[in-house]
């Protein structure tokens, strides 16, 4: 894995389009993206014991297909990853075929939105999208078939009365996974007719992304003053704790529309903001998104902030987040910090590079032969 390949992506070419980033920074459950040698280990030890407890096997069984998946794509092997999804959901599908246990049939469907994910990513637009609707129309009485997973609206019900919490929880999924979808497959005015349909039932964070997802599309589609106009808007209505999100997607825009003083006067003060929090309260991996998105901007405009950069690089080191880590680590080298720290992070940066995993293939292999 390359260190270009640990950093958040940037916008295709150059240009405005440039300044703009697609990677969604609305609050979203996530998980620190650490070494992945000893990731691999420390699933397969799970592995062992979800095989021989029959009592707890379905759950951490699951677990372990999800997160080699997620191993398999932070190592680049999308293939992989689809793989050992859909070799989930074919055993999580017999195991409820042979028991009648409807935690398998749940758990085979929070497989699915992993697989639409992917699917996105190895540019399947069409079969993404698929997944991703026939998820969301579950709860109005729709149907899914993915694979040998079948699920029927009288199959449905049953599910839901066992798991009330999952059907707001797949819709919302697979409403953020379509948009995501439509955006990184350019069809940048339909995401922008997704995004626009709110419910009266969604949630803060899906509210978010939408609005978030709302200025990407328009920015995206050359619309700055529009966008600039919405987020405006948003953020005057947005709660305290996610105001610097549309922040600094406002920064993007005005950078991207060539008001470059403007841009880094709004970054400037996302990192103000981001400051004041970290002395305050405990760092998150959505803050730590936040601060790299606004450093990302900050070096494009010439001004890299040294002592946040070094900041940030220690707390992203300490939650253990690999790829935040490194970009961290290359702000604080382009900084103008103590030569000390730069060589430092420099090190750290380069130690990043030769991210291999060689327990990963076998675990890979052991878990597609239980799927049979």
């Amino acid at each position: 894995m390359s260190a270009i390949a640990l950093t958040w992506p940037a916008a295709p070419g150059g240009g405005p389009s440039a300044f703009l980033c697609d990677e969604f920074l609305a609050p979203r459950e996530k998980w620190p993206r650490g070494p992945i040698e000893p990731a691999c280990v420390d699933i397969a030890a799970r592995l062992d014991r979800a095989l021989e407890d029959e009592t707890i096997r379905l759950p951490d069984l699951a677990l372990c297909f999800e997160e080699t998946a997620r191993l398999a794509s932070l190592l680049g092997r999308p293939i992989d990853a689809r793989r050992l999804y859909l070799a989930s959901i074919g055993e999580l599908t017999r195991s409820f075929h042979r028991n009648g246990d409807l935690t398998a049939l749940a758990l085979a469907l929070r497989a699915v939105i992993g697989l639409g994910r992917i699917e996105c990513a190895l540019g399947h637009d069409d079969e993404a999208l698929f997944l991703f609707e026939k998820l969301a129309a579950l709860p109005l009485g729709g149907s899914l078939e993915a694979g040998p997973l079948v699920v029927t609206p009288a199959r449905w019900v049953e599910i839901s009365a066992f798991a009330p919490l999952l059907g707001p929880k797949l819709a919302a999924e697979a409403i953020t996974g379509a948009i995501e979808t439509l955006i990184a497959g350019a069809r940048y005015d339909v995401a922008l007719a997704v995004a626009r349909v709110r419910d009266r039932n969604d949630s803060p964070s899906l509210d978010a992304f939408r609005r978030e997802a709302t200025a990407t599309a328009l920015c995206r589609m050359g619309l700055f003053g529009e966008a600039l106009v919405f987020l405006a808007s948003a953020i005057a209505r947005e709660p305290l704790p996610t105001r610097p999100i549309f922040e600094q997607k406002r920064a993007e825009t005005l950078a991207a529309s060539g008001q470059l003083d403007a841009a880094r006067a709004r970054s400037s003060f996302v990192v103000e903001a981001l400051e004041d929090r970290f002395r305050a309260f405990p760092a998150s991996l959505d803050d730590l998104a936040l601060a790299a998105r606004a450093l990302r901007l900050l070096a494009m405009l010439g001004q890299v902030p040294a002592a946040f950069s070094v900041r940030a690089f220690e707390l992203a080191g300490l939650l253990g987040d690999v790829p935040l880590e490194a970009e961290l680590a290359l702000r604080v080298v382009a900084s103008d910090a103590p030569r000390a720290m730069r060589e430092r992070a420099a090190n750290v940066a380069v130690s990043l590079v030769g991210h291999h995993a060689p327990s990963f293939a076998a675990l890979r292999d052991r878990l597609c032969s239980i799927a049979g």
